[in-house]
């Protein structure tokens, strides 16, 4: 197989499970179990090299490239999160569970102070 097809088909697999994982992220469903997303990242990455190793010209080796770094970058990323999907995770409607923490002028708040009022909580969401 040419060196030019490999980093083709590196690109391809790298955009195609970002793609993927771009789409789980907006549905809220990033899976457990996140080796299948950074195994294809690592595929991907390790074909670009190959193919860049092997000279691939630049309609394979811009691709390539492209391939090794994102899939090396995403890869690194998934790895040094230290955000984990929860196991009790508040669904909507579900009853709001107590907590203390801190607000926005440093007292310290908690939710029984809030009981029978209606309140909107809003959390920040990170990816990384």
């Amino acid at each position: 197989m040419s060196a030019n097809i490999l980093g083709l088909l590196a690109f391809l697999l790298v955009a195609g499970s970002m793609s993927l994982w771009f789409i789980r992220i907006k549905r809220v469903a990033i899976p457990r179990d996140r080796r299948g997303f950074v195994a294809s990242w690592l595929l991907g990455a390790g074909l670009g090299i190959f193919a860049l190793t092997e000279g691939a010209g630049w309609l394979g080796g811009i691709p390539g490239s492209i391939a090794a770094f994102a899939g090396i970058f995403f890869s690194v990323l998934v790895y040094i999160s230290p955000q984990k999907v929860a196991d009790g995770a508040v669904r909507v409607g579900e009853r709001l569970r107590d907590f203390t923490a801190i607000d926005e002028n440093d007292n310290e708040f908690s939710t029984a102070s809030i009981a029978g009022k209606p309140l909107l909580l809003k959390f920040f969401r990170g990816h990384w």
